[in-house]
């Protein structure tokens, strides 16, 4: 019965490790496949990875997007696929982060947010990528009021990438946008925490600092201390270059002044903003003090001119922002669920394995049915040898214990030994077997110590070992040569054939 058994499960063995190498050739096919359907296709990724060269080469030396939206979408369709998520993964995701830039740059929020959203699923390898990708999805989440701690995770993930990036102007410039967001959402404490660091970024960079005072005025301002933030804005307002630079802190030096109710000191910057902004947010904002003034006046003409055209530029922002409002379910779907489909791939794939498993281990079982008495005894002489090697490796410990505890309790031989039967009195019992073969040889005793010690102390050298038994170190060669020669071996076997003895 136990003989049935054991070759029951040895041909289950033998079954399940064939069925895994015809799995292996069958993977192996399908790669070949692949690799075949990639050399149909390597002059279309060829083309692909020259579009989205040229696109970095625009954007690095010349800053501006890649405005071929037609090639991009080439690249797109040429690339979006399970082969090119495999093989080509950065030039896809660099391509789906052009095309939210083209989208964005021509209003077309909710798809530029796909695109983005896409590019960041991919990780692209470059941390500059993807702290972009972040901060052009946190951008639009900055134009929804009610997206201000949406806008926080895209700008700390952002930050995070470029801190990865080695970048110091991007990870310095991200550092201000989290540190506004946390103000916004009264997140005081840590505001201050990123604040210190933000101190150290101050480089030779006025746009830089100037968004630094800017920030701190932010801050000072949703904490409603209008005095500080005054301070802030005004300082940095000498920092800024171009009037239309200056035009949101001309909006927030308005919204200051009129939370405070000094209509006359915000007058001046309203007009500022009407004179230079195109910003329809800006626009609205500052015909709101405008109209103010004109009520507070009591100047009809003026209030209806005002009124006139802020509606008009109202209709505009709220056009704009409801392009906005289209594209924030999109990243908070994303956010919570950044891989949809990642459990209906893995199934599918699992499914196909089991399958193919299923249909290889029909094949193999019709096959075995033929050779498996061969397999079997194959397997047989096999756990022998493995039990021999087992056996004589076990063996080996054995005797390298055996005289590694005699070298720990005697580091080098007694003087006593030189005396065979003191010797064979204190290691008779670790070293038996090997003391009864010498005594069943021809060797006298003092050829029989020198055969221990020259397994015992076998990190000796022979002229040590020479010493050990007072002979004479020029003759130590031959007196082991007339030892090997009576026990009818070379001297080189000397050695392995008292090891033998050991471990027998």
């Amino acid at each position: 019965m136990s003989e049935k058994c054991s070759t029951f499960v040895g041909g289950m063995r033998i079954s399940i490790a064939y069925i895994f190498s015809q799995a292996c050739r069958m993977v192996c096919l399908l790669g070949l496949v692949c690799g075949a359907m990639c050399g149909l296709s390597s002059c279309h990724w060829h083309e692909a990875k020259e579009v989205i060269a040229t696109a970095e080469r625009m954007d690095k030396t010349e800053h501006v997007v890649y405005d071929d939206t037609a090639a991009i979408a080439g690249v797109i369709r040429t690339l979006d696929n399970p082969v090119g998520w495999l093989f080509c993964r950065n030039t896809l995701g660099k391509a789906y982060y052009y095309m939210g830039r083209n989208y964005s740059l021509s209003n077309q929020i909710a798809e530029a947010a796909g695109c983005y959203i896409e590019a960041d699923r991919l990780q692209i390898d470059d941390p500059i990528y993807r702290g972009r990708v972040n901060s052009c999805m946190a951008h639009i989440c900055k134009q929804n009021n009610n997206s201000d701690s949406l806008a926080l995770i895209f700008f700390e993930r952002a930050n995070q990438a470029f801190k990865e990036s080695n970048n110091e102007w991007y990870y310095a410039h991200t550092l201000l946008d989290v540190i506004e967001f946390n103000s916004y959402l009264q997140h005081y404490s840590k505001a201050d925490t990123l604040f210190q660091a933000a101190q150290s970024y101050l480089m030779d960079d006025a746009y830089y600092y100037a968004r630094f005072l800017e920030t701190k005025g932010l801050y000072f301002y949703s904490k409603q201390e209008y005095d500080s933030a005054l301070v802030y804005f005004k300082q940095g307002l000498s920092h800024w270059k171009t009037e239309e630079d200056k035009a949101y802190t001309y909006l927030k030096l308005v919204q200051v002044y009129c939370d405070m109710e000094d209509l006359a000191s915000a007058l001046p910057y309203a007009e500022k903003i009407v004179q230079y902004s195109q910003n329809p947010n800006y626009l609205v904002n500052a015909y709101y003090c405008l109209l103010w003034d004109a009520t507070v006046k009591d100047d009809a003409k003026r209030l209806a001119e005002i009124a006139h055209t802020r509606a008009d530029i109202q209709q505009t922002l709220d056009r704009g922002i409801s392009k906005y409002a289209k594209a924030i379910p999109l990243l908070k779907e994303y956010l919570s669920n950044p891989y949809p489909w990642r459990w209906g791939w893995i199934s599918l794939v699992a499914v196909a394995f089991v399958c193919l498993v299923a249909v290889i281990g029909v094949v193999v079982f019709r096959k075995r049915s033929l050779n498996a008495h061969k397999q079997i005894d194959d397997l047989s002489n096999r756990l022998e040898k493995q039990e021999a090697v087992q056996s004589e490796q076990q063996r080996q410990y054995d005797a390298d214990m055996c005289l590694a505890d005699i070298r720990t309790k005697f580091p080098k031989p007694r003087k006593q030994w030189n005396d065979y039967n003191r010797l064979k009195k204190d290691l008779d019992a670790p070293l038996q077997q090997l003391l009864c073969t010498l005594d069943n040889s021809d060797l006298g005793n003092k050829e029989k110590v020198f055969c221990v010690f020259l397994v015992v102390y076998s990190h000796c050298s022979l002229i040590e070992l020479a010493d050990y038994i007072n002979y004479s170190e020029k003759g130590i060669r031959n007196y082991k040569q007339r030892i090997a020669q009576k026990l009818h071996i070379s001297s080189a076997e000397l050695y392995d054939f008292l090891q033998n003895q050991l471990r027998s």
